[in-house]
């Protein structure tokens, strides 16, 4: 083989891997909605994760302690006994900050009813310092890294993602990608209402 069909070759590899790559972190980042949605899949629900792993998946986030924008230590065991909405976001990703507004307001309708939302920022902290001087959340917001997927239990594929447990700590639904107030109320009632 010539050097230069070679490099040739070497350089269409390249760009064929981070073409491939960047269609990936697009898919991640934002999924979309469901096909019932009127949107192309995205969607991972409580009917696609085996209980064990919901389980696994309920029972790791309540062991977590994570830093909040201050430095000051919150464990996740202080929410025991509430409807627990637990979103992984970041600053930079589009479909999270698209979301918040709502997850803040439905903080406010249904925080004296029992319900807490916690947003797990995979984030640099002076980022999520700057996005909640800008845009305030109603909810506290933690620090992790993107080494937080690798806690057992715990598998953040994307962004957002969130999570939704019942106040007696099992998982009721999870989801990758935007989610919507319409789809979420509901659930929060019908898990009030137990």
């Amino acid at each position: 083989m010539k050097p230069r069909h070679a490099l040739s070759l070497a350089v269409a590899a390249g760009v064929l891997t981070l073409a491939t790559v960047g269609w990936l972190a697009f898919r991640l980042l934002d999924p979309g909605r469901s096909p019932a949605d009127g949107g192309p899949a995205g969607l991972i629900s409580s009917q696609q994760v085996t209980p064990e792993e919901g389980q696994k998946a309920a029972d790791a986030v309540m062991m977590l302690t994570l830093p909040d924008l201050e430095g000051r230590p919150q464990a996740f065991s202080q929410w025991h006994g509430k409807v627990l909405v637990v979103n992984f976001w970041a600053s930079w990703c589009a479909p999270c900050v698209e979301e918040m507004p709502a997850f803040s307001r439905l903080q406010g309708q249904f925080a004296a009813q029992g319900v807490q939302f916690v947003g797990i920022g995979i984030d640099d902290v002076d980022n999520m310092r700057t996005f909640v001087n800008s845009r305030p959340v109603s909810y506290p917001l933690l620090v992790a890294t993107p080494a937080i997927s690798e806690t057992p239990g715990v598998q953040v594929k994307g962004l957002p993602y969130t999570l939704v447990i019942s106040r007696d700590g099992r998982l009721e639904m999870s989801r990758l990608g935007r989610l919507d107030e319409a789809r979420l109320e509901p659930i929060l009632r019908r898990l009030l209402a137990r």
